[in-house]
């Protein structure tokens, strides 16, 4: 076996592998730390991109559910509306029956058309201020401008009103109707979207998150090799120097 004063490959050899062990430990010690496998690039450059893209798909998802739960209250807001719409209509309705009677007088056909212009004020108040975020709801609801024309000065005036309320109602109830469905709908895609963000979560969780008790375990054991290539390293040095010693003595 050749000997060299000069370079001393035992205690470098010992040293490199001290400097890997220390490396491996430090970054096992901050996957402890962080609770994160990968907390750069250099961990896993594949495992890094895999699970950017699977926390922004996560993301979306989340904020798709999110849109979804706003259009759901949006719903219920124009749904609530249109039921006081539908009682409004109704009581109009019960007055338009009220004036087709042969016993009302001029003056008591006035005095319902009061009422009922009473009620088209307050429908329409309800139509106009019904909005969510600056944004009419009842705005693409139709059915009160026929309510408008109402004339109860006759019996034949309340009759035809009569055919007006009943159109009306038909047209909020199906209104009310297509909400309860689009609402339905909602329900179920946030159901789905919940069901894909907690997959995209775990399966991210699975390729970012470290196992704490597999890496204390790894940690362990580099700190067992570092200390043990500390060692080698000053054993190497001490054995040089013995060489040395033993060739001049």
């Amino acid at each position: 076996m050749s000997f060299s004063i000069h370079t001393n490959t035992l205690s470098q050899s010992a040293g490199n592998a001290f400097r890997t062990f220390s490396y491996g430990f430090d970054s096992s010690l901050e996957k402890i730390s962080s609770g994160k496998a990968i907390n750069r690039a250099s961990d896993d450059a594949s495992g890094l991109v895999i699970a950017d893209n699977l926390n922004s798909a996560a993301n979306s998802m989340g904020q798709l559910s999110r849109n979804a739960v706003d259009n759901i209250s949006m719903i219920q807001i124009k749904e609530a509306a249109l039921g006081q719409a539908t009682q409004i209509i109704q009581s109009i309705g019960e007055k338009t029956v009220q004036a087709a009677s042969d016993a009302q007088t001029a003056e008591t056909r006035k005095a319902i058309q009061a009422d009922v212009t009473g009620s088209l004020g307050a429908l329409n108040d309800l139509y106009q201020n019904t909005r969510y975020n600056g944004t009419s709801l009842l705005s693409d609801v139709p059915g009160l401008a026929a309510l408008s024309d109402i004339d109860l000065s006759s019996v034949a005036g309340a009759e035809a009103a009569q055919e007006a309320v009943d159109s009306a109602l038909d047209t909020v109830s199906a209104s009310r109707s297509a909400l309860g469905s689009s609402q339905n709908q909602l329900e179920r895609e946030i159901s789905n979207l919940k069901a894909q963000e907690i997959a995209a979560r775990s399966s991210e969780s699975q390729i970012r998150d470290v196992d704490i008790a597999e890496e204390v375990m790894n940690l362990n054991r580099l700190d067992l090799l570092k200390q043990t290539s500390a060692f080698a390293q000053k054993q190497a040095g001490n054995l040089n120097t013995q060489r040395i010693a033993a060739l001049l003595g």
